[in-house]
């Protein structure tokens, strides 16, 4: 089975962040992909440091309305199969992340969405903490917010052509996306238990400066596919279970054991959807 992986990189002004996120992918032991950076007109020095790659990456630079447009755009241009957006401030941290979904994808060729697990980083790439996932579920994503990221994840390109592309929203595109998949293809998700991405925390984040608006958009998508505040009495307990055991499976008992421990006795860590 041919697979090619189309990376999309959108960015405005973050010459510092691009470098390390193109490297981690030149570094990557898989070979057949491309990358796409979509620009929104940097004036920081990116257009010149695009053009000293040549012929190895695509780009274009120019006005847009967004993040999420930025990778709409990036999407119409790919050649790949399998398609992903890397945030130009987070970057793969293991040089095998192409060649674990390369396997992952051809032993499960139903499958439409691959996911992996990340870690949370500062912003001078110290690792803070490591955030494990399992197979994408509806339901919980609905019902415990995102339960997976797009720093490790890539989707069949035909996803594109049924159900359409990212909504133009400040924040939180990535979550209807994530969303609209699993909601029109409920067993197309595959969970598969490495680490490969690193996930940068600062403040300049979107997703640290949310505003009225945002947090409404948020409450319309999650209206929209069918939340119903009196139905997580239900789907929490059962949701927390099922966590539970699919750790368990995955035989990650320090991970669980760290968890419980900090359910019951820690504080509660802010919830960071990127976008």
């Amino acid at each position: 089975m041919t697979i090619k992986f189309s990376i999309i990189i959108p960015t405005l002004n973050s010459l510092s962040f691009l470098r390390k996120c193109l490297k981690s992918i030149f570094d990557q032991t898989y070979k057949n992909y491309e990358i796409i950076v979509v620009d929104g007109g940097s004036d920081d020095g990116t257009v010149e440091f695009l053009k000293s790659f040549g012929d190895k990456i695509k780009w274009i630079s120019e006005k847009d309305k967004g993040q999420a447009d930025a990778i709409n755009k990036g999407i119409k241009l790919s050649s790949g199969n399998w398609i992903t957006w890397q945030n130009c401030d987070d970057y793969y941290n293991n040089k095998d992340a192409l060649k674990i979904f390369f396997r992952g994808i051809n032993s499960n060729q139903s499958k439409k969405l691959i996911i992996a697990n990340i870690e949370l980083v500062n912003l001078y790439g110290k690792v803070l903490r490591d955030v494990k996932y399992f197979d994408p579920y509806f339901y919980s994503l609905l019902y415990e917010g995102m339960t997976l990221t797009n720093q490790a994840c890539f989707w069949n390109k035909e996803l594109n052509s049924k159900i359409g592309y990212l909504k133009n929203l400040r924040i939180y595109f990535d979550y209807e996306w994530f969303l609209r998949i699993l909601k029109n293809f409920p067993n197309c998700g595959l969970h598969l238990n490495y680490n490969i991405a690193s996930f940068r925390l600062h403040k300049k984040q979107k997703t640290q400066n949310q505003n009225y608006n945002d947090l409404i958009n948020l409450k319309k998508i999650k209206n929209y596919y069918g939340y119903k505040k009196h139905y997580s009495l239900f789907f929490k307990p059962y949701l927390l279970i099922r966590k539970f055991i699919c750790y368990l499976i995955q035989g990650n008992i320090f991970y669980l054991s760290r968890g419980l421990l900090k359910f019951f006795f820690g504080k509660k860590n802010k919830e960071y959807i990127d976008s």
